[in-house]
């Protein structure tokens, strides 16, 4: 299994760009920053990213500009141009003026869970993916979202939904490849055969009554070696792991299904549901069933976007 896909499949990332706007110079959007996880793209022209307490960031032509949730921030023609708020900009509209000018796609990201936490616990502010670093699959990818924001076509809003939900795997995995300091341990870990063996099996069954001896088989090195090496790569023992994943796919099933604790609990690896609401309740806080309550109450008072 591709571990980033399931990660991203988990999180239930999914986007939708809400403005395409032309503004003329000199010009600024600002943003309030509550958004969970914002995305940018300068689609022409040329722009700067401006934070309180920081130096203003210019962007590039196609540079991929995530934000996640934070104090205020503004996009703007150049240091110190007038501001306007993004919602006061969407009521305006796109600009037909003359002028230099520039083209801004604003898009935004929910992700749902402890998987979708724990990737924008990953991120930094601000996650900027210059064209230099995306693949040659990404630029087309970025090239398509501006060809079809910049027409009115049936189906357009769709294609930039989709289209903004491609550009957050490659904007990720381009960011984590060129910044591996600061990428999650489990992605790093994907680059040594032995790890990925032993990750893609986690992934693929988390059901499965794996100890550390069945993991070194999968990985192929001593358990002993396996031990020492998932630790130091990916941050936790491979048991730790493990649990973190099976908690994970057990949040996805209490959401979503009706399922029974039994249900859950077997789902999960575990032999009976006591063994399960006590790991559970140790790695939330919580009962199972609690937890169960609480999510679907969060879900259903959510705003969309």
């Amino acid at each position: 299994m591709d571990v980033l896909s399931d990660v991203l499949e988990r999180a239930r990332a999914r986007g939708g760009v809400f403005s395409v706007l032309r503004r003329v110079e000199p010009w600024g959007l600002s943003f309030a920053g509550e958004r969970e996880l914002t995305a940018h793209i300068l689609l022409d022209g040329r722009a700067w990213l401006e934070q309180e307490g920081a130096a203003p960031v210019e962007l590039e032509r196609y540079a991929v500009l995530l934000m996640t949730a934070g104090a205020e921030y503004a996009i703007v023609s150049s240091p110190g141009a007038p501001r306007e708020r993004i919602g006061d900009a969407r009521a305006t509209g796109t600009s037909t003026a003359d002028g230099s000018a520039a083209t801004v796609l604003c898009g935004a990201y929910t992700l749902e869970g402890s998987v979708g936490a724990a990737v924008l616990a990953d991120l930094p502010r601000p996650v900027l993916i210059p064209a230099a670093w995306q693949e040659p699959a990404q630029r087309a990818a970025v090239g398509l979202l501006a060809e079809e924001a910049a027409r009115e076509t049936p189906g357009q809003q769709a294609l930039l939904d989709r289209l903004l939900d491609t550009n957050l795997v490659y904007a990720l995995r381009a960011w984590w490849q060129h910044s591996a300091a600061a990428a999650p341990g489990w992605f790093t870990a994907l680059a040594d055969d032995p790890l990925r063996r032993v990750l893609e099996a986690i992934h693929d069954h988390p059901d499965d009554s794996w100890t550390l001896p069945e993991l070194a088989r999968v990985a192929r090195i001593s358990r002993s070696g396996l031990a020492a090496r998932f630790r130091q790569q990916v941050g936790v023992p491979p048991a730790a792991y493990l649990t973190a994943v099976r908690m994970q796919r057990a949040e996805e099933t209490l959401r979503y299904t009706d399922a029974t604790l039994a249900e859950v609990a077997a789902g999960v690896g575990y032999s009976n549901p006591f063994a399960f609401a006590t790991a559970f309740r140790r790695h939330h806080g919580m009962p199972p069933g609690r937890w169960r309550q609480r999510a679907r109450e969060a879900e259903a008072g959510a705003e969309p976007f």
